[in-house]
């Protein structure tokens, strides 16, 4: 008996002393974001003229669900926005220009691939996405390239949508 509170003494030693097997590494970001990166017709960034107000849409149930992520931003270079878990997110860009109000409208298309991340139990899951297609109008957007298909957690640009911009913009 009297080497009952001596074991359990080294035992509870050991027990503070050797650290357990799950190590909390969790990152920083758990959020993936779509990077689009606004561009000239010759691929210099440039910040727009006018203000532009994002709204994201998808699908659930056979109902579109709109929601205004980027409200009337002013002289943008870059967007980051949040993808749905559906098949694809479509973003409508409305313009505004300061001197006469609405200018007009386009829409994109983001057709994307969901691949959820698991680290661990601590961190719990991460949904990450591969883009598998773009679509979009042309009243003020020029055309759209993927320059990075992955999105994940690391901030990088995905999309670089072209503008043409006459001289006064640039």
């Amino acid at each position: 008996m009297k080497r009952l509170p001596v074991i359990f003494c080294i035992l509870a030693l050991a027990g503070l002393l050797v650290p357990g097997c799950e190590v909390e590494n969790c990152p920083p970001n758990a959020l993936s974001y779509l990077h689009f990166s606004l561009v000239d017709q010759n691929g210099r960034t440039f910040n727009t003229s006018d203000t532009i107000t994002i709204v994201g849409q998808t699908t659930s149930s056979d109902t579109l669900v709109s929601d205004t992520l980027i409200n009337q931003e002013a002289a943008a270079s870059s967007f980051s926005l949040p993808l749905s878990y559906d098949a694809y997110t479509q973003f409508v860009f409305i313009y505004h220009a300061l001197d006469v109000g609405y200018v007009g409208r386009d829409t994109i298309r983001i057709d994307h691939r969901n691949i959820p991340y698991f680290t661990n139990l601590d961190c719990g899951s991460m949904m990450f996405y591969e883009i598998t297609g773009t679509a979009h109008t042309h009243h003020r957007l020029d055309s759209i390239t993927i320059t990075n298909p992955n999105i994940d957690n690391n901030e990088k640009e995905n999309i670089r949508i072209y503008f043409t911009v006459s001289g006064v913009e640039q």
